[in-house]
């Protein structure tokens, strides 16, 4: 989602509380985040500097990228521990706090890398919550591997 995205929701759910309470959750699932797992601090800085105030999809789009990378061991030794990132997450998954699904599901699981991209593979650690979710948009991950030498099993 993108800003004008956000933007235009905001003025379609005007008047109604949804977006006051929507927009409040999406910003503190960020500012939670920021205060509970190590590493995202200067990228929060420098994101609230830019866009003059938060803008949660948009934001979770560097927490995907230093997600993988930590995943990957490819991060700054500073920068956030992608367990604690998932942990953090499924905790909020299962909390159903309003605007943070939203973020969690499109701005973050959504994003995650697909099978023969660098950092396929950190979705087998999402807890439960999260995985639920994420097969709901990648229905297709949760089936196993069948065809000529194969049986549901994996390999035959």
């Amino acid at each position: 989602m993108t800003a004008g995205d956000e933007k235009r929701e905001k003025r379609k759910a005007e008047g109604t509380g949804e977006v006051d309470e929507k927009a409040a959750g999406r910003v503190q699932l960020v500012e939670d985040l920021v205060a509970q797992v190590p590493g995202f601090e200067d990228a929060y800085e420098c994101h609230v500097f830019n866009e003059h105030g938060v803008l949660a999809h948009l934001f979770f789009w560097d927490v995907v990228q230093d997600t993988v990378r930590s995943y990957l061991n490819e991060g700054d030794a500073d920068g956030p521990d992608w367990r604690q990132v998932l942990a953090f997450l499924e905790e909020k998954t299962r909390g159903r706090e309003p605007g943070a699904i939203e973020v969690i599901v499109t701005s973050f699981l959504y994003d995650l890398p697909y099978e023969g991209e660098p950092g396929y593979g950190i979705e087998a650690h999402l807890g439960p919550a999260m995985k639920e979710r994420y097969l709901q948009l990648r229905p297709w991950c949760g089936v196993p591997p069948t065809g000529p030498g194969l049986t549901s099993e994996g390999a035959g």
